[in-house]
């Protein structure tokens, strides 16, 4: 570990979860097409069976957490990237 990452890591641990995180959710996205291949496809079959339903909402949902924990990995680094001001900490 470098000091940097070191510097990081004590003051915004919470990054470990973070990407953490977007890991599992690429990870359940594999795991959610090699079972549903179908899932692929953008539009939703009427008649998809519902563990294919549920599926695909979950892949919509996590879409959109990935979206949220990126936005804040960039606010975390912006602040981490900015030059020390006392009187301003993390």
């Amino acid at each position: 570990m470098t000091a940097d990452e070191l510097r990081r890591l004590i003051i915004a641990p919470e990054m470990v979860m973070v990407e953490l995180l977007l890991a599992a959710l690429d990870a359940l996205r594999l795991a959610l097409v090699a079972e549903h291949p179908l899932l692929d496809d953008d539009l939703a079959a009427p008649d998809d069976p519902p563990v294919r339903s549920a599926a695909r909402s979950a892949l919509r949902h996590a879409v959109h957490l990935r979206r949220a924990l990126r936005a804040y990995r960039k606010a975390v680094n912006a602040v981490l990237s900015a030059p020390d001001r006392p009187e301003h900490p993390f």
